[in-house]
């Protein structure tokens, strides 16, 4: 089987438990055997069930770059983000809080510092100073912090509305530097 099919189904297999359990309440052996694969299989493609979470983080950040980059437009981003949050609520409830115990910041904040290092890198924005990269932490994480809150409490906001309230709140020093 092709590697990427077989993520696939793992992925699609993961979905379906979450409707029932909660992510620390699924083993490897009962999504294998929900996606019709070997453990074996599972572990070809992924260390352990944290890996996956990653590699399924890091996908759908992916497309979050892609869409800033095809226009420039943190907006764009924000928006792509939010979209795909929603439709994988019941993984990102747990998958957004990260590991804040060790430190470590969740996805959503993640993508969020990685683009900026991404423009950093294409040059296309120059150089974030100090006083920049403060406000990008300090936004990431209360953005994610109003998204947890969307996803947990069913807020009544939708989408677009959730994405123009962050855009909003972006922080003086990062606005010219997103251009939102």
């Amino acid at each position: 089987m092709v590697k990427k099919q077989a993520k696939l189904l793992l992925e699609q297999a993961l979905m379906q438990m979450l409707e029932k359990s909660s992510l620390d309440k699924i083993d490897v052996r009962e999504l294998a055997a929900k996606s019709g694969l070997s453990r074996q299989t599972f572990y070809y493609n992924f260390k352990n069930k944290q890996d996956m979470v990653d590699w399924l983080c890091d996908k759908n950040n992916e497309k979050s770059r892609h869409a800033y980059w095809e226009n420039n437009s943190f907006s764009d981003y924000i928006l792509t983000a939010l979209n795909t949050i929603s439709q994988y609520r019941l993984f990102y409830i747990y998958a957004l809080p990260g590991n804040n115990d060790k430190g470590v910041p969740g996805p959503f904040e993640r993508g969020i510092i990685s683009l900026a290092q991404e423009i950093e890198l294409r040059g296309s924005q120059g150089r974030m100073d100090s006083e920049q990269w403060e406000a990008l932490i300090f936004f990431a994480y209360g953005a994610k912090g109003m998204v947890m809150r969307w996803l947990t409490e069913q807020s009544r906001s939708n989408v677009e509305e959730l994405a123009r309230v962050i855009i909003n709140n972006i922080p003086i020093p990062l606005k010219e530097y997103f251009a939102a």
